[in-house]
């Protein structure tokens, strides 16, 4: 479910809301903050990371204009940031309060519709997220990640559609040991890259890969 910010506004016009603009790299919420309201992305984008030390960063997801995030936190019993929510981009985003959301889906059940179905996928991704980061070897979490992509896009050739850096926070792992790694993988044949796109070259080997 992505909407633009005209056809958001119109849709919440009579709801009760507010707007808040972020420059790049602003702090949105902290992790243990309390999360009480809904987020939707306007404009920009919006990162969510766990913050372990300061060269240690877990990428969680990522949320684009049209997209709704601590909906899951806001109606849970503990209604705190599990991450921090940082502005990837130059952003504006719309909080709507937790009482508000339920009337606004109680007397719109098309949106409510929509919005369960985004809300599922969310969670089977934040699953497949949690699946790739308990995973021990660097070369596993590699081989993860390409595997869900192939799957997702259907070609051996993968776009990353994000830089480097932010892959490794999404897999968890340092920036340095993910080039390593990717450096070796290329050597032996598993894989090829260029800046944007890596290709799987040996497809049975990266599976193999996973069940040692």
């Amino acid at each position: 479910m992505v909407m633009n910010k005209n056809e958001v506004l119109k849709f919440f016009e009579k709801s009760n809301y507010n707007v808040v603009s972020y420059s790049k790299n602003d702090i949105i919420a902290l992790e243990g903050d309390p999360c009480e309201k809904v987020g939707l992305v306007l404009e920009g984008s919006v990162d969510i990371k766990r913050i372990l030390t300061s060269n240690n960063v877990i990428h969680l997801s990522s949320f684009s204009a049209g997209e709704f995030f601590g909906e899951v936190i806001a109606f849970s019993d503990t209604n705190t940031y599990p991450a921090t929510v940082i502005a990837s981009t130059n952003s504006k985003v719309m909080f709507i309060s937790r009482n508000d959301f339920i009337g606004f889906c109680s007397n719109h059940p098309d949106f409510l519709e929509m919005f369960l179905n985004a809300l599922t996928n969310k969670i089977i991704s934040l699953n497949k997220s949690i699946t790739g980061l308990s995973l021990t070897s660097i070369r596993q979490k590699i081989s993860n990640y390409l595997i869900t992509e192939y799957n997702i896009q259907g070609s051996v050739f993968i776009n990353l559609n994000m830089t480097k850096q932010k892959l490794s926070e999404k897999l968890g792992i340092p920036r340095p040991s993910l080039s390593r790694e990717l450096i070796n993988m290329k050597n032996e044949n598993l894989i090829d890259y260029s800046k944007d796109v890596i290709k799987i070259l040996n497809l049975d080997l990266l599976k193999n890969i996973l069940m040692e």
